[in-house]
């Protein structure tokens, strides 16, 4: 085991033991699964819209050369989405559902950790809940979409999983892709609010997979700090420390209240997966 145990937090243990912690887990995983990054997702939006002549080569030119910023990202994705239409939803099951993806050594350390109180992705396959059907073949997965099934899970401290930007293999589950999108979700979704108070000021966040650059990252957390600042509990963010620099950190720490635990990009980020293993201990 290449991580060091003596890197996790003395209090994010304590919440781990005293049951209090949640994993929030975004597309890295998935990608270690063979899944497509957000800029590998683009282009392959871009691909089908080519094959299906709803994007003229002109058009193509202009998507492309906003793939090299990732504050266009949600632009990008708002307009290849109107482009693909109807042809949307079965584009998106078709990569990240019928493409049968693996679960991987991450995802089985994920579910060996018996204290978690329940597992959010923002990610649209079924990689989570595969993996934790091969203890339980009765979980209960929910989207954004399901508040209340989800508030009553809490109440009774059932195990679940979230699917918070929906499921790829449920159609016309209303995935979140766009900058509406999660604009709607953030602000207009009374449910959700409330469920994201719950979820921020309740629980231990450990942000798994992530990068600074993933724009429903950044919407979440801005979100949290401006609805609730101060409010929190630490929540821990596993981030490439080859990718984060002194002042990133202490603006996270400062602006929402999140704490860096450094991880290499080594061996595809296997020391995610090591971490994992380190907590449960």
């Amino acid at each position: 085991m290449a991580f060091n145990p003596g890197m996790i937090p003395p209090n994010l243990k304590k919440a781990y033991e005293d049951e209090r912690v949640v994993f929030l887990v975004g597309a890295g995983p998935s990608m270690g699964a063979g899944l497509p990054s957000w800029v590998e997702l683009l282009e392959l939006m871009i691909q089908e819209g080519e094959r299906n002549n709803v994007i003229t080569p002109e058009r193509a030119v202009e998507y492309r050369g906003l793939k090299g910023d990732a504050n266009k990202y949600l632009l990008l994705a708002s307009g290849l989405k109107r482009d693909l239409g109807h042809n949307f939803q079965r584009f998106m099951e078709q990569i990240f559902v019928a493409s049968k993806p693996r679960t991987t050594a991450f995802h089985k350390a994920l579910v060996a950790l018996d204290k978690t109180q329940f597992v959010v992705t923002t990610n649209y396959d079924t990689l989570i809940e595969k993996a934790f059907r091969t203890i339980d073949e009765d979980l209960s997965v929910c989207t954004y979409q399901e508040v209340g099934e989800i508030q009553r899970r809490l109440s009774n401290k059932e195990f679940f999983v979230l699917k918070a930007h929906g499921d790829a293999s449920k159609p016309g589950n209303g995935l979140i892709l766009t900058d509406a999108d999660y604009r709607s979700l953030m602000y207009q979704h009374r449910g959700y609010q409330s469920l994201l108070i719950t979820i921020f000021t309740v629980f231990t966040v450990v942000i798994v997979g992530a990068s600074l650059s993933d724009p429903e990252t950044k919407l979440l957390l801005n979100y949290i700090a401006d609805a609730f600042p101060g409010a929190s509990p630490n929540h821990f963010a596993l981030m490439s420390k080859e990718d984060v620099t002194g002042v990133e950190k202490d603006h996270w720490y400062a602006e929402f209240n999140v704490q860096f635990v450094p991880l290499s990009k080594d061996n595809d980020y296997s020391e995610t997966t090591e971490f994992l293993q380190a907590l449960k201990g």
